[in-house]
């Protein structure tokens, strides 16, 4: 893998926006952090504290969407948003599919969609997906649930075709007997809510996140320190939001050669490829929380709370939250072409990063990280150049994460969430999305 010089940046923007990145900026991280170099950088420059946010001079956010506001479908906008993802819509327009991750607790606000369209008809599967159409002038032209009666839907990811893969990090049944853990894939461009359908063969585990690549789906498991990484292979390449619902074909899990049961949470040298092999599971909707014990049975790998992913430059990337020597967080490469896992990055501290969760490349290339640690709450930005800085402190909620990061398809606007919190959880939270603008291509690089 070589480092991608800055006119390529440039030429490359335009696709790093709409999700399909370069793959730059982890090969710097990565040179320097195995020779021990130092990696604290500028990034935009300090932080300034501009009501809700402190952001770098020269950037703005405004509030566009807020828990409780009232929806085109005549429902209050549901609260917990999570991960999320910008399409290009209609006349101009961006649309935004916005997880919430209901959890079936007191003082949730319910995703509202028609009982015939809803995935469990049992109410207290409350989370679900919208839809939220916004202008170039950033307002509000169409909102409405588009996807329920689903379980805390966390992260996930979007595929080539136009299309949202919304996750569920949760494996139960309630008292309709549904079982949940699975993950749905939505429409981007539907004009009202769409029926749930699980992709059973990509498998019931604790999804998070999700990353297409190559004719399979990689996932990634929010468990701790236990997780595995799944790869579903389906039988014929999808072309359309629904297929993945009605395939076969096989589900694998990660597997590092000559060291089964791999252990990753600590001690592995940061920057050196390990080989990998893919072990098959034979039963991929278990009756229980149990498929990540078929894969370590077989010799996967395990890794300590797999979070936020995403594809660039023929790779794929994720987050482990926890991992790492000081707990605080790992960054690590898949190379399905080599056939080869490699460590990219451990936090040192809490001054570096702080347990990353969902993440997303920048119009130049760059990495933006969501924290969900301990306050204050950052987004952190890595950089081609190898660095890592502070972007984005939350001043107004300083103890509700950052989640859903992903821009416009014209590179200009950062969208991004704070997730909120439910009734009962101290004083009352509301989740909302920013839309976050200013001089992306002036970032400083060391």
């Amino acid at each position: 893998m070589t480092t991608i010089d800055r006119s390529t940046f440039l030429k490359r923007s335009a696709a790093a926006a709409a999700g399909f990145a370069v793959a730059g900026p982890l090969t710097a991280f990565r040179a320097r952090a195995a020779v021990g170099a130092p990696v604290d950088g500028e990034g935009y420059g300090p932080l300034i504290e501009q009501g809700e946010l402190a952001l770098p001079r020269g950037f703005h956010h405004r509030v566009i969407s807020r828990e409780g506001d009232l929806m085109s479908d005549g429902s209050p906008t549901p609260g917990i948003f999570d991960g999320m993802a910008a399409f290009r819509g209609p006349t101009s327009t961006t649309v935004l599919i916005r997880n919430h991750e209901n959890r079936r607790r007191p003082g949730e606000s319910p995703v509202v969609v028609p009982d015939d369209l809803r995935y469990d008809a049992d109410p207290t599967y409350n989370a679900g997906c919208t839809k939220v159409v916004v202008t170039r002038g950033g307002r509000i032209a169409r909102s409405f649930a588009i996807q329920g009666g689903t379980s805390t839907n966390c992260a996930g990811g979007r595929t080539p075709w136009g299309s949202w893969i919304t996750s569920e990090e949760v494996v139960d049944a309630g008292a309709t007997g549904v079982r949940h853990g699975y993950n749905f894939e939505i429409d981007a461009s539907a004009d009202g809510p769409v029926k749930a359908e699980p992709i059973r063969g990509a498998g019931r585990f604790v999804h998070e996140a999700v990353g297409w690549l190559g004719g399979a789906l990689y996932q990634t498991e929010d468990r701790g320190p236990n997780a595995c990484l799944y790869r579903y292979v389906p039988s014929t390449r999808p072309r359309r939001a629904g297929d993945l619902a009605r395939s076969t074909g096989v589900l694998e899990a990660l597997a590092v050669d000559g060291r089964p049961g791999l252990d990753t949470s600590s001690g592995l040298s940061v920057g050196r490829p390990m080989a990998v092999r893919w072990v098959r599971i034979d039963e991929p909707e278990p009756a229980a929380d149990t498929l990540r014990l078929e894969a370590a049975g077989k010799g996967a790998a395990i890794f300590d709370r797999q979070e936020g992913c995403w594809v660039a430059g023929g790779r794929f990337y994720f987050c482990c939250t926890s991992g790492g020597p000081v707990d605080l967080g790992q960054v690590w490469e898949l190379d399905p072409a080599a056939g080869t896992l490699t460590l990219i990055y451990e936090s040192p501290g809490p001054h570096e990063l702080k347990n990353p969760d969902n993440l997303v490349v920048t119009p130049t290339g760059d990495l933006l990280l969501c924290e969900d640690a301990d306050p204050p709450m950052y987004l952190r930005l890595l950089t081609t150049s190898g660095e890592i800085s502070d972007f984005a402190r939350a001043i107004d909620a300083p103890e509700s994460e950052f989640c859903g990061a992903c821009f416009d398809p014209s590179g200009s606007v950062l969208f991004v969430n704070q997730q909120g919190n439910r009734d009962g959880e101290g004083q009352k939270v509301l989740a909302r999305t920013y839309a976050i603008t200013g001089p992306w291509a002036r970032v400083r690089r060391g």
